[in-house]
């Protein structure tokens, strides 16, 4: 609920955008113009919150997708070796 409204006021400020378990991702009018490199990760098994969420950050320009398989809300706590490897995967990328 509040990082979102950071990146999009403060995109300049931040090297990149991880969100964990984020909520309140509707405002997709305001992703445009953020160029920040974000990884989205959610789990296949987070049917409810992941899939809209995932719908929204994908409005993010310059994304990367991860699906955690066999994984729910909040993915990383289902499978903390795979998130790690994304999370430095992605870090390196930048």
């Amino acid at each position: 609920m509040y990082s979102l409204p950071f990146l999009f006021q403060h995109s300049e400020q931040v090297k990149a955008y991880i969100p964990v378990a984020p909520i309140c991702t509707d405002d997709v009018q305001s992703y445009v113009p953020v160029q920040t490199p974000a990884l989205i990760v959610y789990g296949d098994q987070d049917t409810q919150l992941g899939e809209a969420s995932l719908s929204n950050l994908k409005n993010l320009p310059n994304h990367k997708v991860v699906v955690m398989k066999g994984a729910g809300h909040p993915c990383y706590l289902d499978d903390p070796e795979i998130w790690h490897k994304a999370v430095l995967d992605f870090l390196q990328q930048l």
